[in-house]
């Protein structure tokens, strides 16, 4: 009987559990098929993707920290004197599709920060009007998109452009866009910045797989925020703090004005024909998908300044700065004249004025 215990015993410990592996199972069972062949194809790939994404986010973190090594610097103007005025009145600005990098027979990077400038000084020529009859002592700047002009946005992108993604995120255009606002101090008490990122702001094509939120324009509005609100220490840091920023981690961002609701998206979401019945199914859906409640719209993207009415919500269109585009000339038989939109609102009727601001087609450079 004791003999028969023990082998009882002897043979509980040779049966081990066998563990299961689905990967040996399939390499002995289904190597050959091509359904696993399919599979193990479509995992290598996805393991790519995930990996050249996590490489593209780490690279622009990093970026972001090399642009303040050097930080440029800034002059900070004092807030301007304010006559008492019964009327108050917010402005606001749209600047988008500045795509700061791109070159074509008119454009480029320096032809773009000009511009930026230019529209800078004749904003503030015009709040300074609007103040002889309203207070104005806040302004808005909505950063709609298309900041940079990206590399590998469409095939042939890398010869069309004087500079790298890197230098247009984290020096050319947050440069650029943080003297234009800086300038605005001179007209205003406050004002308040937020961006939304655009398509050419993808490290990649849209069928590339990278994140959805790593974003150049994104880096480019960060780099702009670290660079006004400057380093510790500095001697104009309360002054900086007149300039507040929402940059969302998301498509759109809403921004209310005097009781008045703006929602900001870059535009490359909408389909078809602005203003055709698809463009206005399309905008008043978005009246019950978006959280927030909104009352106006603005885009960019298209290169071209509209606005228009739907049931009493306004849509408006943003131009750009550039002066030439071979794919709007190609494609659509379109050009544009560079401009930028201006508005102003009050709490009680809401939008009151909305105009264009033109730049000048080209700066003295020897250039048509």
């Amino acid at each position: 009987m004791a003999k028969k215990k023990k082998a009882t015993k002897k043979a509980t410990k040779k049966s081990a559990p066998i563990e299961f592996d689905p990967e040996d199972w399939a390499k002995n069972q289904q190597e050959d098929t091509p359904e696993f062949l399919a599979l193990r194809a479509e995992n290598k790939r996805l393991r790519k993707k995930l990996s050249v994404a996590g490489a593209t986010a780490s690279l622009i973190v990093r970026a972001v920290h090399e642009a303040l090594d050097e930080p440029p610097k800034f002059v900070i103007p004092k807030p301007p004197p304010q006559k008492k005025m019964k009327l108050d009145e917010v402005a606001v600005v749209h600047v988008s599709d500045t795509q700061i990098g791109k070159v074509t027979e008119t454009y480029d990077s320096e032809i773009a920060a000009g511009r930026l400038m230019e529209f800078a000084m004749r904003v503030g020529r015009v709040i300074r009007r609007h103040q002889t009859y309203a207070k104005v002592d806040e302004l808005r700047v909505y950063l709609g998109g298309d900041m940079v002009e990206g590399e590998l946005i469409f095939p042939h992108q890398a010869h069309l452009i004087d500079s790298s993604v890197f230098e247009q995120a984290v020096r050319g255009a947050p440069v650029a866009i943080s003297n234009m606002i800086l300038y605005w101090l001179n007209f205003v008490e406050k004002i308040h910045v937020l961006g939304v990122p655009g398509n050419h702001g993808r490290p990649a094509s849209k069928h590339a797989g990278s994140h959805p939120l790593t974003n150049w324009d994104s880096v480019c509005y960060q780099v702009v925020r670290l660079m006004i609100e400057g380093p510790d220490g500095d001697p104009n840091r309360d002054a900086r703090k007149r300039i507040t920023f929402l940059i969302p981690d998301n498509w759109y961002a809403v921004d209310e004005v005097l009781g008045h609701r703006n929602l900001v998206i870059h535009g490359h979401q909408i389909r078809g024909m602005i203003g055709g019945p698809a463009f206005a199914r399309q905008v008043m859906g978005w009246r019950d998908a978006v959280p927030e409640p909104w009352d106006n719209i603005y885009f960019g993207h298209f290169h071209v300044y509209k606005q228009g009415d739907l049931n009493g919500r306004w849509w408006f269109c943003n131009g750009t700065t550039e002066s030439d585009n071979d794919y709007a000339l190609e494609r659509l038989s379109s050009s544009t004249t560079p401009r930028q939109r201006l508005q102003f609102f009050s709490e009680k009727y809401g939008l009151t004025a909305d105009q264009p601001i033109y730049l000048t087609h080209a700066l003295e450079r020897g250039r048509g």
